[in-house]
C-alpha cells in the first residue's frame, strides 16, 4: 500500500553498516536513526518505483536477504 517499506535494524551503527553493505552490493536504502526515530527503532527505508521491474525487485530482495542474514537480522 506504500512505496516505502521499512526494515528495522534497531541500532544506529548496525543501520549504517548494513546500508553500506547493501550499497556496495548495488541496493540503495535510506538510513533512519534518532532523532528521526525513537531510540532502538532505527530502520532502513526501501523505496519502490513504477520503473522497478520484477527482475530488479527479485535481485534486490536476494541481496537484502543475504546482507541481513549475514548481519543476524533474518
Amino acid at each position: 500500500r506504500t512505496p516505502v517499506v521499512p526494515i528495522f535494524t534497531y541500532e544506529p551503527l548496525e543501520t549504517f553498516q548494513i546500508a553500506k553493505e547493501l550499497y556496495d552490493e548495488g541496493v540503495y536504502v535510506n538510513s533512519s536513526v534518532p532523532p528521526a526515530t525513537a531510540p532502538h527503532e532505527c530502520l532502513l527505508r526501501t523505496s519502490l518505483m513504477a520503473t522497478h521491474t520484477e527482475a530488479l525487485c527479485d535481485e534486490a530482495a536476494d541481496i537484502m536477504q543475504r546482507v541481513l542474514h549475514r548481519n543476524g537480522l533474518c
